[in-house]
């Protein structure tokens, strides 16, 4: 059996600062735990190495501006290969944005389910945090 997993989380920003956010290795250095190499384009490589030793491989497979970025994993630890990471935004009627973060598949008796799992709800509050304290919206944003 086979688990994908899911979280979704709203951010006061526009869908643009979102995508930016996520899509600019820049940007991303700023909220990111870790180093961070490469670039976010499709076909590229992305190197993320969260701490000493641990390093994963990332090839962006679709970019829709401002809706949807999906990456496969080329290069990491255990079973990281070959997952596939997705996020999608959404507009919220009030200006904000709803992301949710799909990574699969997972065999349900992977040991480093639970720890994978516990760090993308991590990664996530960190795009909130620099989204709406860094970036935060104005009426720009909401065009």
């Amino acid at each position: 059996m086979s688990v994908t997993l899911r979280h979704a989380i709203k951010i006061n920003g526009s869908r643009d600062s979102v995508y930016q956010a996520l899509t600019n290795i820049s940007e991303m250095a700023s909220w990111h735990h870790g180093m961070l190499e490469g670039e976010i384009a499709v076909d590229a490589l992305f190197i993320l190495t969260p701490k000493s030793g641990l390093q994963f491989s990332w090839e962006t497979n679709e970019l829709i501006e401002n809706e949807k970025v999906l990456q496969t994993c080329v290069d990491g630890p255990g079973s990281s290969k070959v997952k596939s990471l997705t996020f999608e935004l959404f507009d919220v009627k009030n200006g904000a944005t709803i992301v949710q973060l799909t990574d699969g598949e997972w065999a349900d008796d992977d040991e480093h389910l639970p720890f994978c799992n516990t760090n993308w709800g991590s990664v996530l509050h960190q795009l909130k945090h620099y989204v709406e304290s860094v970036r935060p919206m104005n009426s720009t944003d909401l065009t």
